[in-house]
């Protein structure tokens, strides 16, 4: 998908970027998750939008992960992989149905 708009320098971490945030909504929300992937303004947005209104913690601030947990580990690796991110919390119903997207930026696109 990304080498079709000259993007496949950035299939790596958009990849890595998406199986995180996917991987978090589909072990912690029981309901339906969506990914969205966009370029704005010279950057590649990876999204997940999930009907949680919880934002996890950890995802906007650095939150110690436990040295020996198995698991824990994926929103250091967002933190430190994307050059941006951030959340919109959907309250209204409608369209978006409500919930959250979460987003990140990887790269710069040249």
């Amino acid at each position: 998908m990304l080498a079709a708009h000259d993007l496949s320098e950035l299939t790596p971490t958009a990849e890595l970027l998406a199986t995180e945030l996917l991987t978090n909504a589909h072990r912690h929300t029981a309901q339906e998750y969506a990914l969205r992937v966009l370029e704005i303004g010279g950057r590649l947005r990876v999204g997940v939008w999930d009907r949680d209104w919880l934002v996890p913690v950890g995802f906007n601030e650095d939150v110690p992960a436990e040295p020996e947990a198995e698991r824990g580990r994926g929103l250091h690796l967002v933190r430190a992989c994307s050059q941006g991110r951030g959340v919109s919390v959907l309250r209204d119903l409608g369209v978006s149905q409500g919930g959250k997207l979460l987003w990140v930026d990887c790269g710069a696109v040249e």
